[in-house]
């Protein structure tokens, strides 16, 4: 991976970190994500018109990206009610990379070699020690944790097929932004129906502004995956457990394990040797 890949992968799981780190601290968090959800759309459709739409071999891989996004989104909703920010999120970042390097490997024919293999293995192990807790009673936020990690695991892999269709990597991005940025509203506003205008004003600055930054990251990702192999630049993306670690400990007065930190950064910076 190259050093300007690295670093944009990089900002973007930052960007990644702070979003999560408001959707688990907010009030209503389902209003939360349909205004963040809205900033997506602001970007998603400005874009089309510049980037064209996916190419139409990528269709099945964008309807599947855009339900499993949704389903992660709702999933994640659930899953910050019952454990912490610092706890949670590593769990399921942490099984995300395993599920996109083992498939990429097997399916794909992307062998990472020996320095990518050991970068993945680092970052894995450091991510998953930061949030080696119990989580929540009767381990449910474990178990939810794992599953949502499948499901980003499973978007990942659908995002970075999508994004090769054609030579696209754009125009799929911009579409699934549009897309599950639209599902996502829609779903909020019937939920809360008449509410849904009055909870969600006072948010609507903020969490367009940060859905704007948080689409803008994904979608390096997506173009990243389009010019390097998946595994790495998953493996990498979920660097962003380090920086909402740090977060939870300086806001939320989580516990953070600072040698899992640095394990973490040193997988980062073997990857830059790929």
């Amino acid at each position: 991976m190259t050093l300007s890949v690295l670093c944009l992968v990089l900002v973007a799981a930052l960007t990644h970190a702070l979003w999560n780190a408001w959707l688990k601290v907010s009030g209503d968090r389902l209003i939360t994500l349909a205004t963040i959800a809205t900033g997506w759309a602001i970007v998603g459709l400005s874009s089309l018109p510049f980037v064209g739409i996916a190419h139409q071999d990528a269709w099945p891989y964008l309807l599947a990206s855009t339900l499993l996004h949704a389903l992660y989104s709702l999933t994640l909703i659930w899953l910050y009610s019952l454990a912490a920010l610092s706890t949670a999120y590593p769990i399921a970042r942490g099984t995300a990379p395993l599920v996109v390097a083992g498939v990429s490997a097997v399916f794909l024919g992307e062998s990472l070699g020996a320095v990518g293999f050991a970068a993945v293995t680092l970052i894995v192990i450091g991510v998953v020690w930061i949030g080696a807790r119990p989580l929540g009673q009767d381990y449910k936020g474990l178990i939810l944790s794992l599953f949502t990690g499948g499901l980003i695991g499973a978007y990942t892999l659908v995002d970075g097929l999508g994004g090769r269709i054609g030579g696209s990597p754009h125009g799929f991005a911009a579409s699934l932004l549009s897309l599950t940025a639209i599902l996502i509203v829609f779903f909020a506003g019937f939920v809360h129906r008449g509410e849904f205008a009055a909870m969600a004003r006072p948010l609507w600055l903020r969490g367009i502004g940060v859905g704007i930054l948080s689409a803008m990251a994904y979608w390096i990702v997506i173009w990243a995956m389009s010019v390097a192999p998946m595994g790495l630049v998953a493996a990498v993306r979920e660097s962003s457990v380090v920086f909402a670690a740090v977060i939870g400990g300086a806001l939320l007065k989580e516990r953070v394990r600072w040698a899992a930190v640095v394990l973490v950064f040193c997988g980062v910076a073997l990857t830059s040797l790929t």
